[in-house]
C-alpha cells in the first residue's frame, strides 16, 4: 500500500549550495604583501557541521532541509615567472550532507573547482609613497557532480523512484521487456557547472612605512548552467496528467514543481568586487591579517521565480592568524563570514530555488599550511 506523507518542498538548491566550492587562491595575496620571489605551495582544509553553526543559520531558514556537514580540501601553487609575472593554479574538492524531514531524507553531494590565475606588475605610482600596481587575471571551472534523487515529496505527493513511500512511479519499460527487471526511474538527476572569469587592478603599498596593505577592484563574470532531468517531469500524456491520487492531480504537481526548480537555460552573473586587506606582525613568528570584500551583483538572462527577492550585494570579512616558525613554512587558521551567504563567492549557489537562503549570513573555519622554496 502506498503511504501518505505530509506536504513538503524539495530544496533542490541545497544539493548545489552546501558543497561550497570557492577558490581561496586570492587569500595567499596576504602572504605576497611581503617581498616574495619564491614558489609557494599551499594546502587548506575547511569543515562545517551543526556544532559549528554559531550563526544559528539552520533555525532561521523556513525549509524542510538542513545542512548536516560539509568539508573541502584545496591545494594551491604560485610560481614567479619573472620579476613582474606570477602565475597560479588551485584545485578544490568538496562534499556535503543535507538532511530533510521529507523525501529525499538525505542528500550527499560532491563538487570541484579548477582555477588558473596570473598577476602582472604594471609599475608604481604615487607622490610621497610608492604604490605597486598589479593586473590580476583568473579563470575557473566549477562543477557539481551528478546527483541522483530517487524520490522527493512535493505538494502532497511523493514522486519516485524505488522508495517505499512513492505515490507515483514510472517503470523503465525497456528494461522490463528485455531483461524482465522491475526498475523505476529516479525522481530526478541534477548537476551543475559554471565558468568564471575575472579581471582587476590591485594597488599594494604600506601604511606608516611598515604596515602592508592591498586594495583591489575586480570585474567577474560567471556563466552558470544548472541541469536536471526527470522522466516524471517530462510526462505529457493527457491521461496521466489528469490522473489524480488522494484528490491531487499529477499534472498540477508536475507544473507546480517545474515552476520552482532552477531554470534549464544558462544565465550570467556579473559582479563588481571591492577588496581591502592588510597584515600586522604580532610577534616575530605570529601575524594577523584582515580582508574586507564587497560584491555588487547583476544577472543576465536570469528568470526570477514568483515572489523571489533579488539579492544583489554581499559583504564578507576574512580574519586569519599566521604562524611562521621559519622563513619558508607557514601555518594559518582562518575565519570567514559573509552577509548574504555565498552570493558572489560560489557561482553555483544562487538560483530561484535557493534564493531564500541568501537572507542569512554564512561562515566557516579553515586551517592551512604553505611552503615557499
Amino acid at each position: 500500500m502506498l503511504k501518505h506523507i505530509k506536504n513538503a518542498r524539495l530544496c533542490f538548491g541545497l544539493a548545489l549550495i552546501s558543497p561550497a566550492v570557492s577558490a581561496d587562491l586570492d587569500f595567499l595575496n596576504i602572504q605576497l604583501l611581503e617581498n616574495n620571489d619564491h614558489i609557494v605551495v599551499a594546502a587548506e582544509y575547511s569543515y562545517f557541521d551543526m556544532s559549528l553553526d554559531f550563526l544559528d543559520f539552520s533555525s532561521k531558514v523556513n525549509s524542510s532541509s538542513r545542512p548536516e556537514q560539509s568539508s573541502s580540501t584545496q591545494v594551491s601553487l604560485l610560481v614567479p615567472v619573472n620579476d613582474t609575472l606570477r602565475v597560479g593554479y588551485e584545485y578544490t574538492e568538496s562534499s556535503a550532507q543535507v538532511s530533510r524531514t521529507a523525501e529525499p531524507f538525505s542528500l550527499d553531494t560532491k563538487g570541484n573547482e579548477h582555477q588558473v590565475s596570473a598577476s602582472y606588475q604594471l609599475g608604481y605610482f604615487g607622490h610621497f609613497l610608492e604604490y605597486s600596481t598589479v593586473l590580476n587575471l583568473s579563470a575557473s571551472t566549477v562543477k557539481q557532480e551528478k546527483l541522483e534523487i530517487d524520490c522527493y515529496a512535493h505538494a502532497g505527493l511523493v514522486l519516485g523512484g524505488s522508495c517505499e513511500s512513492a505515490d507515483v512511479r514510472l517503470l523503465d519499460g525497456a528494461a522490463y521487456i528485455n531483461q524482465g527487471e522491475t526498475n523505476y526511474y529516479p525522481a530526478m538527476t541534477v548537476d551543475g557547472r559554471a565558468q568564471v572569469y575575472r579581471i582587476g587592478l590591485e594597488v599594494r603599498g604600506h601604511f606608516l612605512n611598515d604596515l602592508p596593505f592591498y586594495q583591489k577592484i575586480d570585474i567577474q563574470s560567471s556563466r552558470i548552467d544548472l541541469n536536471y532531468s526527470s522522466e516524471l517531469l517530462d510526462i505529457n500524456d493527457p491521461f496521466l496528467l489528469n490522473a489524480s491520487y488522494r484528490g491531487i492531480a499529477l499534472g498540477d504537481t508536475i507544473s507546480s514543481l517545474s515552476s520552482q526548480l532552477p531554470q534549464q537555460t544558462p544565465w550570467t552573473e556579473r559582479a563588481l568586487i571591492f577588496e581591502f586587506g592588510t597584515k600586522v606582525d604580532v610577534t616575530d613568528t605570529l601575524s594577523a591579517s584582515l580582508a574586507l570584500k564587497h560584491y555588487r551583483i547583476d544577472r543576465v538572462s536570469y528568470e526570477y521565480g514568483a515572489d523571489e527577492i533579488n539579492y544583489n550585494h554581499n559583504t564578507g570579512l576574512d580574519l586569519a592568524l599566521w604562524f611562521k616558525p621559519n622563513t619558508d613554512f607557514m601555518l594559518y587558521i582562518k575565519g570567514q563570514i559573509s552577509q548574504h551567504n555565498l552570493l558572489g563567492i560560489d557561482p553555483l549557489a544562487y538560483n530561484r530555488k535557493t534564493s531564500k537562503f541568501f537572507a542569512q549570513p554564512y561562515g566557516k573555519i579553515s586551517a592551512g599550511i604553505s611552503y615557499s622554496f
